[in-house]
């Protein structure tokens, strides 16, 4: 009878109901003794509670859900969000109401809030600890205080094992990537009072220029992902029930996993910051009526996602799938909250993150409706160029450098108050602004480069620009119409107070405000930020650029003051000072 009811269970869509029923009844694959049982032929529960992405927000914060998260139950009347306090309470409340559990990180606990900037990872790690991770893939973002950093946090304060197979580091010569090779292991194997889960970690490879270019080298080789993976998990199909992959790659990789790797039954991934809510089942091109289940739990600890398999004899049979949404609704843990109370003292001691510098009528965007430059990224480019001190011919930096919109106001509001944590929000990274001169042929190639790299990417922009504008041409891969100089919100602005004279007319662009044609063999400046500057995200061609100068001026710092600027002694609309787009980056197809 039993066998019969798994059965229909897993003909059947699976359910958290379904599932505990099963756990119930089958009572031989309960644990109930202190010898471990002989789980052959028995239908055995596993629980693994899923989190990843949480990017330093270990306390709660502010936001306007999108329609996702609606969709998935995070309503805007039930703010904060987030929180490690508040994830605490969930993990231990599932871990209580599950059998054998484990609990899995898929990485980039590091950077994304102030939390992180002022303690380097000291408390992200100790709140891994503290939640009783099992173990966590190493993450691109926890090598961006460098692998040093990154090796002195585990050795100091995990509790947890931290993987991540690709990652040689053997060849190294530095004393911390020695650290690293005996902190990172390739995998691990937990026994679940009988039933053995060997996990291998996969950590990050589109973000591997970063590790290996930028301030945070950490001269690492990186191994081939499905090789990888075959590699180990057919080293540890024979001592195991079953093998779970944690990565931090992404969808796409995790379903190249499930398809081509046959002995792989669970992968569990990160970094693109995807909910899956009902997990994905995969099915397998190497062994014939193999299904593989593929989650993301999304990010910034707005959800635990909890997955519950029924596991006989090495196969998965049944799955279900929760992802329980973090808000107020859900009460803060006694012993994380006492974790982080100095923490935050000394925080709010050191930063005054409430103090108000502008403030919007709607949402401030990072990305443009088209593809091209955005309201937001404009306005940080611009900060960055026209910053005392800097004041360059033409500024740019990366996209995704620019973490998240500006919020607007709650539904009820006129107004969103920006704060100097919401700055923290939206530009998390520590970079400095750093200046260099480039000829005419150099601006070609770099927006040459801008192009293709934006190319594969939808043609949506990886850069946002100031005093300067482009055609991304996203069939030639190629830059087209460039021209630099002259203030382009300014030219708008003209325009719309005297309709008669035209960016393009030639008196106009004559006089500089809207920008001149590029010619090779002149000269440009160019403000951007110390990690493309340095190559990161493959821009090679300002890496070796020999006349680069760091200003040591911070870009968040330098967005504050622009936005202070603005303002003249009150607070900034920053809709009315940037409503837009304004096309001085176009694509075209």
């Amino acid at each position: 009878m039993l066998l019969r009811l798994a059965l229909m269970l897993y003909r059947l869509p699976a359910s958290l109901a379904s599932l505990a029923a099963i756990g119930a009844l089958l009572c031989s694959g309960c644990t109930n003794g202190v010898a471990s049982p002989d789980l052959e032929g028995v239908d055995v529960r596993l629980t693994v509670l899923h989190t990843g992405d949480l990017h330093s927000r270990l306390f709660p914060y502010d936001m306007v859900p999108q329609y996702t998260d609606v969709e998935l139950g995070l309503d805007e009347e039930n703010g904060p969000f987030g929180g490690a306090a508040r994830l605490a309470t969930l993990v231990k409340r599932e871990r209580q109401r599950a059998g054998r559990s484990l609990h899995l990180d898929s990485g980039d606990y590091f950077q994304g809030a102030p939390v992180f900037n002022q303690f380097n990872g000291e408390v992200e790690v100790r709140v891994l600890s503290e939640l009783g991770v099992d173990a966590a893939v190493a993450g691109n973002h926890e090598f961006d205080e460098g692998a040093r950093n990154f090796a002195s946090q585990l050795e100091k304060w995990s509790t947890y094992s931290t993987l991540a197979a690709n990652y040689d580091f053997h060849s190294a010569d530095d004393p911390w990537n020695s650290q690293l090779d005996a902190l990172i292991n390739s995998h691990n194997i937990f026994d679940l009072n009988g039933l053995k889960v060997g996990v291998i970690g996969m950590g990050n490879l589109s973000s591997i220029t970063s590790i290996e270019e930028a301030d945070n080298s950490m001269d690492v080789d990186v191994r081939e992902t499905i090789s990888t993976v075959q590699h180990y998990s057919a080293m540890l199909a024979p001592q195991v029930d079953i093998v779970i992959v944690l990565t931090h790659l992404s969808l796409e990789d995790d379903i190249d996993i499930a398809r081509l790797c046959p002995d792989v039954d669970i992968v569990i991934g990160g970094h693109l910051h995807i909910a899956l809510d009902p997990a994905k089942v995969v099915e397998s091109e190497v062994v014939p009526g193999k299904r593989v289940v593929v989650s993301h739990a999304g990010a910034f600890a707005k959800y635990l996602q909890r997955l519950d398999f029924v596991i006989r004899d090495g196969e998965v049979i049944a799955h279900g799938n929760t992802l329980f949404p973090i808000d107020a609704a859900v009460a803060e843990d006694a012993d994380m909250l006492d974790l982080l109370d100095d923490y935050a003292r000394e925080l709010s001691d050191s930063i005054d993150l409430d103090r108000r510098v502008a403030h919007t009528t709607e949402r401030l965007r990072r990305f443009g409706p088209t593809g091209g430059d955005s309201p937001l990224g404009n306005l940080v480019a611009e900060a960055m160029q026209y910053r005392s001190g800097i004041e360059t011919d033409f500024g740019m930096t990366n996209s995704l450098g620019i973490r998240t919109d500006i919020q607007g106001p709650a539904d009820g509001q006129e107004l969103h108050e920006v704060t100097v944590e919401e700055l923290y929000n939206v530009l998390p990274f520590d970079n400095t602004i750093t200046t260099m001169f480039l000829s005419g042929t150099e601006v070609q190639e770099l927006f040459d480069y801008v192009t293709r790299r934006s190319t594969g990417r939808g043609c949506s922009s990886q850069v946002q620009i100031s005093s300067a504008r482009f055609v991304m041409n996203c069939g030639t891969e190629q830059a087209e119409q460039i021209t630099i100089g002259g203030s382009w919100t300014a030219c708008e602005r003209d325009d719309v107070q005297a309709p008669d004279q035209d960016c393009n007319f030639p008196e106009i662009c004559s006089a500089g405000r809207c920008g001149r044609p590029v010619y090779p063999s002149e000269s440009y400046e160019l403000a951007t930020n110390n990690y493309i500057a340095g190559g990161g995200s493959g821009f090679f061609v300002l890496e070796n650029n020999t006349t680069q100068i760091d200003s040591g001026i911070s870009m968040r710092d330098a967005v504050e003051f622009f936005m202070l600027e603005l303002s003249a002694g009150g607070t900034v609309d920053l809709n009315s000072a940037y409503p837009d787009g304004d096309g001085r980056i176009s694509p075209k197809f």
